[in-house]
């Protein structure tokens, strides 16, 4: 998946939210966009390649590949985007069961 579909599909998910708030977060559907490509591509390589290089003679002799921290900090920030971006479509979601108070 390219990132520009990656950040329609964003896009659309939020549809029903104001057009200022959607201009105003447009950037950061855009970088999750692109956050969840590359956390993508980092997977590939680390299923290619795994997370740890063991010695051949020795197994207890280990050495951390640096795939490994590229996808622990790429997956902190995609966490991160998802975590803002949905608390925007919960705040749309809450305002639209406002409507629904006068029946509690």
């Amino acid at each position: 998946m390219e990132v520009q579909e990656e950040y329609q599909r964003i896009k659309a998910l939020f549809a029903d939210v104001d057009e200022g708030q959607l201009a105003l977060i447009d950037g950061m559907i855009l970088e999750t966009a692109k956050t969840k490509i590359h956390l993508n591509e980092l997977n590939v390589i680390a299923a290619k390649s795994g997370l740890i290089k063991t010695h051949p003679n020795n197994p207890a002799l280990q050495k951390k590949l640096p795939v490994c921290d590229e996808l622990v900090k790429y997956r902190a920030s995609y966490r991160d985007y998802i975590k803002a971006l949905s608390s925007i479509l919960g705040r749309n979601v809450t305002d639209d069961d406002n409507d629904l108070a006068e029946f509690e």
